[in-house]
Formats: C-alpha cells, structure tokens, sequence
C-alpha cells in the first residue's frame, strides 16, 4: 500500500479507489461497487471488454501501489451489456 493511502479510512479509501478506476476506464465499468475491509479490496462491476476491465486494475494499483501487500479481489464481469441484463441490475448478487 501507499503510505497516503493507508491513513485513509476503509471508506475513504475504497472511494479513492473507485474515482480512480472511473477515470482509467472512462466510465466504461458498470454497477461499480468497491469495498475495503480488513485491509482487503473488493471490486466488482461489469463491462464490455477485457480492456476495461484491465484498465480498472491498473486505477486499483495507481492507489495502493505494486508492492503486493494488499490482497486484491476482482470481480468484473466481462461480456455484452444489454438492457436488463447484469449491468442494470437483474441478477445482481
């Protein structure tokens, strides 16, 4: 982790993350949810291409860094975003 990025609350923390992931991946990660607990980073969303879904990992390790010292989990689903499909909701959790 980044020495800033551990004074930071679990909140604050998982905020940042999520702004930074929006801004890597321009948008391109739907039903975006990120979580911090126990020291551990969950992230979860959909999008359309592996890119994007690459994108949003490299906005996870611009906030806490490549040392591997966080335990990073995730879960973004790659594949067609229609209308009532994952990405708006329906078999969602």
């Amino acid at each position: 982790m980044k020495p800033d990025s551990m004074t930071r609350t679990p909140a604050e923390l998982a905020q940042t993350i999520e702004r930074r992931i929006v801004q890597r991946a321009w948008g391109r990660i739907h039903r975006l949810e990120v979580k911090v607990i126990d020291g551990r980073v969950f992230v979860r969303g959909c999008t359309s291409t592996y890119h994007s879904k690459q994108l949003a990992l490299e906005g996870v390790l611009d906030i806490l860094g490549t040392t591997g010292t966080t335990q990073v989990e995730l879960d973004i689903r790659v594949g067609a975003i229609l209308p009532g499909s994952f990405a708006h909701g329906a078999n969602h959790r």
